[in-house]
Parts: structure tokens; C-alpha cells; sequence
């Protein structure tokens, strides 16, 4: 860490970012408005974050000419997710100043190497075991138990996981197991899933306020904050996001997830380094933004104490909801909405988000569910399953 300590980027230096789609985009206005030039690095030229940058290139991530290219301009460079190869960024760190580091991007793209890590600083995770083909899985399926979920050690994009239910599924793991070395871990049924984002500066640290999150098959539906939580529970998540931040050597936003069974037992989900969809209910539910930490973390300037204001809803919006959001729209007073720029060729379902802020959560559910817009999703995906 020493080495990246009291390194500033001052206005009027170039800052590169690596990423695309609102993120992306909304990092590099904030970044503009705080005096920086910046470059966008990304695979597709019509993305609202390439258009809104100053310059950009438009290259693979596997494409090294381009990265160096890229690089050399800027004065320092930063990636807004997690699926960048840590390979890339320790070779854009021969030519540019990176301050997140390539570190945190090694744990958590190994599976293996962030299990260690969770183990390192006393944190309960799901069981799990280490496979390579099917008779170590038909020998660890009774430690493990059934449901199960297979992944491959190595996180990325593409990659594929699989849930066991029983005896029987473990025959059609036969062509998944030939590509490497999976982990076969316990599936957690859990009552409640929560997000804490931490902003980690070169000097100081501070803790965004704690999130519940709601998902439908790994999508994101709902995001409130600050959460309604127990205490004893709450105090463990700040003992958690703290000893991650301190052992991780890493600049800028990250987020660790977690999840709450029925019978109040907690476990991480995993790290995130970078910004999130979740974090933007943070526009509305304190004074200071995902995006306006995590510059002031990686520039080098004293990080902005974060301050509750109120609590608010983030509901993400489906391209087939536009009809009913459009009358909202013309009804709510309390909504802010936030409609994503689509590349032509984006297969994204997602249009964008709305952000519901008043004074207790509860009275903000209400009257999120009594529009009815959220409810016929859930309804009719429950259907189809």
C-alpha cells in the first residue's frame, strides 16, 4: 500500500475508465464536473459512456496494442466492475497509475483464493468442498448436501454454475466437470440479502449505509436503504465490511454481500470491487454518492463523510413495464426516475430505475406494491415456473 500513498490526480488530468452502460457514463460526468479529462476503454462505440467521455477507445480487453494505447494517455486509470481480468490490469500498470490494484480482482476471481481469504479474517461462509471430476462429487455431495451448487473456480464472464437437488442431477454434471476444477458449496436458503458498500480512500474508510436487496433469479429487482435490521446483526456486517476493507489492498468503492437465514445465522455472499446498480439508491438515501466517493478515493483527497438523509426504494425498470411507468410517471411526486441510453444493439432488458424517497420504508413498499407495476412481474414469472 505504501506505494500508493498521498498519490493525487489534481483537475486537469486525464483519468481513464475501463467499462460501459450507465455506470460507466455517470462516473465520467462526475469526473468532468470535478475538473479531470476523461477516456473511456470499451468494446462498443456507440456506448452513452463512450459518447459522453472526452475521448475513447474501442477495443477488447484482450486486446494489448489497444490497452497500452489507452494507458499512456491517461495520468490514471479505473475500473468500474469486476469482470476485468486482473491480468489486464497488472499489465495497464507498467504504463498508468491504477490505484485500485490488481489485488482484490485475484481474490475474488479465484473462488478458491477468496475462500481463504473469508477464512483469514473469521467470517462463516457456505460449506464447501474442492471437485475435479464425478467421483469426487459423488463423495462430497453427503458432506456438502443437497441443494448444491457447483461453480468454477475461476469467476468470470460466461461462466456457468450448476444446482444439484439430488442423487439424480449429478449424471449431467459429467460434461460440465471437463472443463477444470469446480467448488461444490451448500446452497443457502435464506430469508433476506443485504449489500454494504464500503468506500476505502489511500487514508481513511467510510461505510455507505446498509442495504436490503430483492432478486429474481440473480437479477436485481429492489434495492432500500438504510435496511430495518437487529442490531447484534447489523454491528457483525460493520465487523465484516471493516476487516474486509482493512485487509484488502484496494482503492476505491467495493461491496460485500451478505445473506440472513430464517434462523438468524449470517454469511457472506462475496466482494465486489467497483460500483453497482444497487449503490445508485445512495443518490437519494444519503449526501454523498456511490460515484463522488469512489473519485475522491481514487484521486487521493480525503474521502466525504456520509450522512443519512432518507430512506428511498430503488426499483429497477423492465423495458415490458414502460407502459405502466409512464403512468406514474404523471402521478408520483416522490419518484425520481432514471431511464438508461440502449446501445442499438444491447440485449439488455433493463430500461432503468426509479428511485421512491419519503420518510419510513415501510410507507414507501405500500406504495411501490400498490401501483401493481412490480407485483404482475412477480406474479407472472411465478407462473411460469
Amino acid at each position: 500500500m505504501s506505494a500508493q500513498n498521498n498519490h493525487i490526480l489534481y483537475p486537469g488530468k486525464t483519468l481513464g475508465i475501463i467499462g460501459n452502460g450507465f455506470i460507466a457514463t455517470r462516473l465520467t460526468q462526475d469526473a468532468q464536473r470535478s475538473g479531470f479529462k476523461v477516456g473511456v476503454y470499451g468494446s462498443q462505440a456507440s456506448d452513452a459512456a463512450m459518447k459522453q467521455a472526452d475521448f475513447e477507445t474501442v477495443g477488447a480487453l484482450s486486446d494489448r496494442a489497444k490497452l497500452k494505447e489507452f494507458s499512456q494517455e491517461c495520468d490514471a486509470v479505473t475500473y468500474v466492475g469486476a469482470n476485468v481480468d486482473a491480468q489486464v490490469i497488472e499489465y495497464i500498470s507498467q504504463y498508468t497509475w491504477v490505484p485500485q490494484g490488481k489485488e482484490t480482482l485475484e481474490v475474488i476471481q479465484d473462488r478458491l483464493l477468496e475462500r481463504a481469504f473469508f477464512d483469514q479474517i473469521n467470517v462463516n461462509i457456505a460449506p464447501y468442498v474442492t471437485v475435479i471430476g464425478l467421483d469426487d462429487l459423488y463423495q462430497s455431495i453427503d458432506s456438502i448436501g443437497y441443494p448444491a451448487v457447483l461453480k468454477p473456480i475461476q469467476r468470470g464472464l460466461g461462466e456457468r454454475s450448476m444446482i444439484i437437488n439430488k442423487q439424480s442431477d449429478i449424471t449431467k454434471a459429467a460434461d460440465f466437470l471437463e472443463t477444470g476444477t469446480y467448488v461444490l458449496e451448500s446452497y443457502i436458503p435464506h430469508d433476506h440479502e443485504f449489500s454494504l458498500m464500503v468506500a476505502k480512500g489511500q487514508q481513511d474508510t467510510q461505510v455507505f449505509p446498509l442495504m436490503e436487496l430483492k432478486l429474481k433469479q440473480e437479477q436485481l429487482i429492489e434495492a432500500a436503504a438504510p435496511a430495518k435490521i437487529n442490531e447484534d446483526v447489523l454491528a457483525e456486517i460493520m465487523r465484516i465490511g471493516t476487516a474486509v476493507a482493512q485487509q484488502l489492498t484496494y482503492v476505491g468503492v467495493l461491496e460485500i454481500g451478505f445473506y440472513l437465514t430464517k434462523t438468524g445465522t449470517l454469511y457472506v455472499k462475496g466482494v465486489t470491487p467497483g460500483l453497482t446498480t444497487q449503490g445508485n439508491v445512495f443518490d437519494k438515501v444519503s449526501d454523498v454518492s456511490q460515484y463522488e466517493e469512489h473519485l475522491r478515493a481514487i484521486i487521493g483527497i480525503p474521502l466525504q463523510p456520509i450522512k443519512p438523509l432518507q430512506p428511498s426504494i430503488m426499483m429497477m425498470i423492465q423495458k415490458d413495464q414502460m407502459d405502466d411507468i409512464q403512468t406514474q410517471w404523471l402521478l408520483k411526486d416522490n419518484w425520481r426516475f432514471t431511464f438508461y441510453q440502449q446501445t442499438p444493439d444491447s440485449q439488455s432488458t433493463i430500461a432503468g430505475h426509479v428511485l421512491v424517497a419519503g420518510d419510513e420504508l415501510d410507507k414507501l413498499q405500500l406504495q411501490v406494491d400498490n401501483t401493481e407495476v412490480w407485483n404482475k412481474r412477480t406474479r407472472t414469472n411465478n407462473k411460469e415456473e
